[in-house]
């Protein structure tokens, strides 16, 4: 039972903090498994750029269709259509080790890892800009840092597979055994 002298929380500062904590856990579910294989195998995979390909275009699509209310800035746009700038960039590059694959490779994994959470951003700050102004700046602060130690920690504990995991988890669960995997005994 809350008394007068008590401080409440308004309801819309609540909403706007549980929002924050969904949004936080969605990012951290998206972010750990390109920092993983990134620390276990040393790459993004290509269906984890195409799924940020295909969810930034369909992002980029609903926007620029988007009826009413404020436009997005053009840089944000820009950003949504990356994806298809990789996507681009490897179609019209011949296959190959070649200087310009090893920089569409770092350039898809760095959109990936970088670009599923500033996707979410985009999205977050154009549909509900009210709640991104119902936050204080430090709420956002803190929410970033927690992503951003998830996925630390994911392409740590990528990098320490060999001390937790078997040869044997990767296969059984559809991936190849990434370097330095250890087999059972």
């Amino acid at each position: 039972m809350a008394t007068d002298d008590a401080p409440r929380v308004d309801d819309a500062a609540l909403r706007a903090r549980r929002t924050v904590g969904a949004f936080v856990v969605a990012t951290a579910t998206v972010v750990w498994w390109p920092a993983f294989t990134v620390g276990a195998w040393g790459r993004v995979f290509f269906e984890q750029i195409l799924m940020l390909w295909a969810a930034a275009t369909a992002a980029l699509l609903v926007l620029l269709l988007k009826q009413g209310g404020p436009r997005p800035p053009w840089p944000l746009l820009a950003s949504l259509a990356l994806p298809s700038l990789w996507v681009v960039g490897e179609l019209v590059t011949p296959p190959g080790e070649g200087a310009v694959s090893a920089v569409l490779r770092v350039f898809g994994a760095v959109v990936t890892v970088v670009g599923l959470p500033a996707m979410l951003w985009v999205l977050l700050t154009t549909v509900r800009h009210d709640l991104v102004e119902a936050v204080p700046l430090r709420g956002w602060l803190g929410a970033a840092l927690i992503v951003v130690a998830v996925a630390g920690l994911s392409l740590l504990l990528g990098w320490l597979h060999p001390y937790y995991l078997e040869c044997e988890d990767f296969l059984i669960s559809g991936n190849s055994a990434p370097p330095g995997c250890t087999t059972g005994g």
